[in-house]
């Protein structure tokens, strides 16, 4: 299984990008392949326009026919950590991106396209929250389909 979690943007501190180092680390001591990949968020004011060209260097980055796209988006799906990753195990040998849109969200086509649209809570949160957020659930999910006590259910 090869995850990558794509980020429009850069982390604000160093707290955030050494959280998720962290779980980076633990997953691939874990022989799961993982990358952040982080994307260059738009400078145009148009949104639109903006949202319309982050949309194509994600699609051109991360082509469908070889990526399950997982969007996180404040109207997708909310699971727990066992139901994630009840929809991560049989998906265990595609690639799977996750994406955390720039400030003004994800354009309309990528959700349209994507495998899943997953909401992280009904909470807003920072773009850097998310990345820890989401970092640490995808190790948690690994731990629950490894039958590992991580995850005190």
């Amino acid at each position: 299984m090869k995850l990558t979690i794509a980020v429009f943007g850069k982390p604000g501190s160093s707290f955030v990008k050494d959280e998720v180092e962290k779980y980076v680390k633990r997953l691939r001591a874990s022989n799961v392949q993982i990358e952040i990949v982080e994307l260059k968020q738009s400078k145009r004011d148009d949104q639109a326009k903006g949202l319309s060209e982050e949309a194509a260097e994600f699609s051109k980055r991360f082509p469908r026919e070889n990526y399950q796209w997982i969007v996180l988006a404040e109207e997708g799906k909310l699971l727990n950590t066992v139901q994630l990753a009840d929809w991560i195990k049989p998906r265990i040998t595609a690639n799977c991106v996750f994406l955390i849109g720039s400030a003004y969200g994800i354009a309309p086509e990528i959700k349209k396209q994507a495998s899943l649209l997953l909401s992280l809570s009904p909470l807003t949160f920072t773009h850097d929250h998310a990345r820890v957020i989401l970092t640490e659930q995808l190790y948690r999910c690994l731990m629950v389909m490894a039958g590992h006590p991580y995850h005190h259910v």
